[in-house]
């Protein structure tokens, strides 16, 4: 009876030594842990300052001469949906929702067809976005392929299609990620020719294949975005009455201390692209009153608030 007693007492330590460690791997690996706790641990939120961010997804255009199942309107719905999914704690706006600006309907285009960054991101600001997100289908090709190994070789018909990915940062109007994804997928006889002959609706597989193609390009949005701190912008200044374009849904609170930073200078390179200049602290403004996407402050200290300045977490 006695070695029942300590056979069971070394089995809950055992449990408790497991337990332990487990908790522990959790706190070490962060939050790509377990697949099982990913949701609680991301879902727990750090100390003071942890705002949410917002970012605003633009139509992904198809600038192939292919048609693709309204790729424009239902790419953006999916992927705004995957990003949701990945990174809960960010606020999404995409074309269609109430009060989505025009501005970013139709992007801003230089003289040279290149986005005009420098609007794009005073837009931005206008909105409280963190970044702005925009993209296209540039690509859509097939291929016949001798694939296999020796004697088991085989004739294998393919679709590969190429997704240009953009990322812009409001305060600066630099890029924080520039790259492109490609996707192949193998089809047969009939979805090729349908694609050389022009009839890509006709190729369930392709649609699919591009609307899945918004989970990685979602999680490099999370990823990208979330290693960027927060920011809110001064959209009304008189006197000491401030207005910032950020409110209760980024996790604004009355009583709240921001520090206020000059970002209205603006940098020109050679090729004449520009971009704002992120300034030093010029003030503090405290939180007197909240909206769901504004907050007015009191000015603490500093003068000559401008609007456009960022304001940052103090």
């Amino acid at each position: 009876m006695r070695f029942y007693y300590l056979k069971t007492f070394s089995q809950i330590l055992v449990v408790i030594a497991v337990c332990f460690l487990f908790f522990f791997a959790s706190l070490i690996a962060g939050c790509s842990f377990l697949p099982a706790i990913k949701k609680i641990s991301c879902d727990i939120k750090a100390p003071a300052g942890d705002l949410k961010k917002k970012v605003g997804i633009t139509l992904f255009e198809n600038r192939t001469f292919l048609a693709v199942n309204n790729f424009e309107k239902i790419f953006h719905i999916k992927l705004a949906e995957n990003i949701k999914e990945i990174c809960q704690d960010l606020i999404i706006i995409k074309p269609g929702d109430t009060g989505y600006p025009d501005q970013m309907v139709v992007l801003p285009k230089l003289a040279t067809e290149r986005i005009d960054n420098l609007v794009l991101a005073e837009t931005g600001r206008r909105l409280g976005l963190n970044a702005i997100v925009t993209g296209s289908l540039i690509d859509i090709s097939g291929n016949k392929e001798n694939r296999g190994i020796l004697w088991f070789k085989n004739i294998c018909n393919f679709i590969r299609f190429q997704i240009v990915l953009e990322i812009y940062d409001t305060e600066t109007g630099a890029k924080i990620f520039d790259d492109s994804f490609v996707h192949e997928i193998e089809v047969n006889e009939l979805d090729l020719n349908n694609l050389r002959t022009g009839k890509t609706n006709e190729i369930p597989l392709l649609t699919d294949a591009l609307l899945n193609a918004s989970i990685p390009i979602g999680k490099k949005i999370c990823d990208a975005v979330n290693i960027q701190p927060w920011k809110g912008y001064v959209i009304s200044s008189f006197d000491d009455k401030i207005i910032i374009s950020s409110g209760k849904k980024s996790g604004i609170i009355l009583g709240d201390k921001l520090e206020v930073y000059d970002s209205g200078n603006i940098f020109e390179r050679k090729d004449s692209r520009k971009f704002f200049i992120p300034g030093h602290k010029i003030g503090e403004i405290k939180i007197t009153a909240l909206y769901p996407d504004k907050a007015e402050a009191s000015l603490v200290s500093g003068k000559n608030i401008k609007v456009g300045s960022t304001v940052k977490i103090k």
